[in-house]
């Protein structure tokens, strides 16, 4: 019989496959969709931000990051406080790019949301958090 360690790690880890297979299903990357998701919530963000917001690595995130602005999609401005930090945010090219790929999904997840209702979609999000907050506080006294 699985622990309860092993059905949130195998929870998760579907719940991200359905994502990455999503992605492939329209021939994107699984990280592109990730930085474009970030992108479109906060409108502007460092480099650095968007690496918190999704929890992918630095390199991941530079290099769909260079991808996007080669593409047009993106472009970078110095930071009013400190010039070398670069907000990053959506082109019109990049909106109207980054609107037809997560569109589709997130009229999905809006469906599945109402599906299960709105205690439901509440109890969820309370205690995912919950969970990350006592994590992070063990994980402290690990270090």
């Amino acid at each position: 019989m699985p622990t309860d360690e092993q059905k949130l790690w195998e929870l998760w880890g579907q719940a991200n496959g359905l994502y990455s297979s999503w992605a492939a299903s329209k021939n994107i990357n699984y990280y592109l969709l990730f930085v474009l998701y970030a992108l479109e919530g906060q409108k502007e963000m460092t480099q650095k931000k968007i690496c918190t917001y999704t929890g992918l690595a630095k390199q991941t995130v530079n290099s769909v990051i260079r991808s996007l602005k080669e593409e047009g999609y993106i472009e970078l401005v110095s930071g009013c406080e400190d010039r070398r930090e670069k907000q990053i945010t959506l082109t019109g090219k990049g909106i109207a790019y980054s609107s037809e790929l997560t569109s589709p999904l997130r009229e999905l997840e809006h469906r599945a949301l109402q599906i299960m209702g709105s205690d439901r979609v509440q109890q969820m999000i309370d205690h995912i958090k919950l969970f990350h907050t006592v994590l992070e506080k063990e994980m402290k006294k690990d270090i």
